[in-house]
């Protein structure tokens, strides 16, 4: 085949062209194809054409799509990095503007030193808003420690027997709330069986002492008293008779003056007959009266300190077991502690019971050394636990340990309080805050009630009714301190005289929360 013929076969397919040019430009060459070689050439040519064709357009449309896959995967590269360029520049714009003090802040800060709060009349009338205003008070501050609850000591009694014996019966079991003078237990004791012994003893002492003093009391018909009487009647009737005959003349004044002689000396005999030893023996059954009576009042002193008292005048009954003793509370309260059982036996002072009165107690706060100073008696405290929910107990501290606990370095602070409802245990744990002096210059601070205070966005505002726009109240943030007894300190934003919403301050933050939401739909 000729040069020519081998051009038009290799052109005719316009895909080809450019893939084989170079193989078409070394077949034209005559002077490279050597003689007799080009019907080869031509068979070979038309071979691989029909063979190859249809891969060539295949391989095409393959690196088209290569190139296009490529292609997008560069410009969306190129688009993320010039996002990122913008928002850093961006970021560094916004950080140049706040570090000048524009821009970023002023939006903001413009809405919070501006922002109101506006209720309609009807919705003023309901809300009940109520008003206080700042004031001013001593400057304190609130320490708050951990402490305990112990009995009160004085109102806790141990119960123990005065005499040893066997306990007959007991009457009571721990968590048994008993009243003043019931019946803990029965003991029988040989102390008090000898005691009852002694004082019948005693007893008939004075019956017999009492029956002597009768006696003597009627023994008025002694010979000797009969006999000086007689003769103190005679002396007298001869001393009258006497005298009417000296009266008369017939008689002397010697016999008068014997008369009389005799007469004064049977009187002194009379007397003395009479009163003298009448006297002494009254004196003397008098006397054992008096010892008896003391005796016997002894011996039931005695068995009412042993716990078996015995009523004056009364008489004791051997009727029954006087070895019997009654072990009594000497107080109302809660048996806490019971230590015996029926059937054992004690001893004299071994305690059997215990009884806590725990309608007041003591709580002991735990202060740190370096507050120590700030605390001293009469200090004020405030009481919480998880037992009171949210009610606050009050005292004041009455007693500071002079010695700290070498292992906390804590000094025990002793507050005794009231316990209404014996809510507080002993053994519980409590949060003791104490109010104590700051080192305020002037000693004083703003305060105002907690329920004014409102958080939002950790931010603590409050609502200042305007005097001339009623139904509208600024909202304006401010500095706060700790809270004591209702009321937080003041630490900026406000001034002295200025008033803040208290009971209705909820109901203010959430119509402004509405109003916000209602600014971001737009």
């Amino acid at each position: 085949m000729s040069n020519e013929k081998i051009k038009d076969v290799t052109t005719k397919d316009g895909s080809d062209a450019g893939e084989h040019s170079r193989a078409e430009t070394t077949i034209e060459s005559p002077a490279a194809v050597a003689p007799g070689a080009a019907e080869i050439v031509e068979t070979e040519v038309v071979e691989r054409r029909r063979t190859f064709a249809p891969r060539n357009r295949r391989t095409v449309a393959l690196v088209a799509l290569v190139a296009l896959v490529g292609l997008a995967a560069i410009i969306f590269l190129v688009s993320r990095r010039q996002g990122a360029a913008d928002k850093v520049a961006v970021t560094a714009t916004t950080a140049a503007r706040d570090a000048d003090g524009h821009a970023a802040g002023e939006e903001e800060h413009g809405a919070e030193e501006g922002a109101e709060v506006r209720l309609e009349p009807e919705a003023l009338a309901s809300a009940g808003l109520e008003y206080e205003g700042v004031t001013q008070r001593p400057a304190v501050s609130l320490l708050r420690v951990t402490g305990s609850v112990e009995a009160n000591p004085r109102q806790t009694q141990q119960v123990s027997p005065l005499v040893g014996g066997r306990v007959e019966r007991v009457n009571v079991a721990v968590g048994d709330r008993v009243g003043a003078g019931a019946v803990l237990a029965v003991i029988s004791s040989p102390e008090i069986a000898e005691a009852h012994g002694k004082l019948r003893e005693a007893e008939t002492s004075l019956d017999t002492a009492r029956r002597s003093l009768a006696r003597v009391q009627r023994t008025e018909n002694r010979v000797n008293i009969l006999s000086a009487k007689a003769r103190l009647v005679e002396t007298d009737a001869t001393l009258k008779r006497t005298r009417r005959l000296i009266e008369l003349g017939a008689g002397a004044g010697e016999d008068l003056i014997a008369a009389e002689a005799a007469y004064t000396t049977a009187k002194a005999e009379y007397d003395f007959q009479s009163n003298i030893p009448l006297n002494r023996e009254l004196q003397e059954a008098q006397a054992a009266v008096r010892t008896a009576e003391v005796d016997a009042s002894h011996q039931r002193q005695s068995l009412a300190a042993l716990g078996v008292p015995v009523p004056a005048g009364g008489r004791d009954d051997h009727n029954q077991n006087i070895s019997l003793v009654t072990l009594r509370a000497p107080a109302s309260g809660l048996v806490t502690e019971r230590a015996v059982n029926a059937g054992a036996g004690v001893a004299a002072g071994t305690t059997l019971f215990t009884l806590s009165n725990l309608s007041s107690v003591y709580v002991i706060a735990n202060v740190p050394e370096a507050q120590v100073g700030s605390v001293r008696q009469g200090t004020p405290a405030e009481i919480r636990s998880a037992a009171l929910g949210d009610a606050v107990l009050r005292g004041s501290v009455n007693y500071i340990d002079p010695q700290l606990n070498e292992a906390t370095l804590t000094a025990r602070a002793r507050i005794e309080i009231a316990n209404p409802g014996e809510r507080l245990k002993a053994g519980m744990f409590v949060e003791v805050g104490f109010q104590t002096t700051t080192n305020a210059a002037t000693g004083e601070e703003l305060v105002i009630p907690a329920s004014a205070v409102q958080r939002i966005e950790n931010k603590s505002m409050v609502f200042i009714p305007k005097e001339k726009e009623p139904g509208a109240f600024e909202v304006r943030e401010i500095e706060v301190g700790g809270e004591s007894d209702g009321y937080v300190r003041v630490l900026g934003g406000l001034k002295m005289g200025e008033r803040v919403v208290t009971k209705g301050s909820f109901t203010l933050k959430t119509q402004m929360q509405k109003g916000e939401m209602g600014e971001h739909g737009h």
